[in-house]
């Protein structure tokens, strides 16, 4: 049975919009790291029991959820459905390129990253560092500047 990928990318969203009704309020999260005694990231333990949390909720619900809301602390989520672009794209062989496939494209397509305007280096080390900082992507560190190297050698800035 072949998967569509507007499926693919509709699980992808419910299991994003799981983490984000998991995970809460940035001032509930701020008060569940202090109470684990943890600096400014989540605990591993923490964050795989989000990753447990999110796998039963998308194992019981699928892909195609009806819509629904959940409100805490003031702040009301709700669930609107959309289909992404279907993309078949690839990133070009070469030395990062799996890199990037097993740690960006949980949340980007291969054909969003690729249309990316031309970086340098030092621009595209602040955007990955983004993502592993701000938004709290899970690349690993040591990850970090293979991914930058492969990202500037894609479209090497004038």
């Amino acid at each position: 049975m072949a998967v569509s990928p507007g499926a693919i990318a509709y699980g992808a969203v419910a299991v994003v919009a799981g983490i984000l009704f998991v995970i809460g309020t940035p001032s509930s999260r701020s008060a569940a790291i202090q109470t684990e005694g943890a600096a400014s990231r989540p605990t591993p333990a923490y964050v795989t029991e989000l990753r447990k949390q999110v796998a039963s909720y998308v194992a019981v619900v699928g892909p195609h959820a009806a819509p629904a809301t959940a409100a805490t602390g003031g702040i009301t989520l709700r669930s609107v459905g959309f289909d992404f672009p279907a993309s078949d794209r690839g990133f070009p062989a070469g030395q990062g390129a799996d890199l990037l496939t097993n740690n960006c494209t949980a949340c980007h397509s291969a054909g969003m990253i690729l249309n990316q305007p031309p970086l340098t280096r030092t621009e595209w080390t602040g955007e990955v560092n983004k993502m592993l900082h701000t938004y709290k992507a899970p690349i690993q560190e040591a990850d970090v500047p293979g991914i930058v190297a492969y990202l500037a050698s894609l479209k090497p800035t004038p």
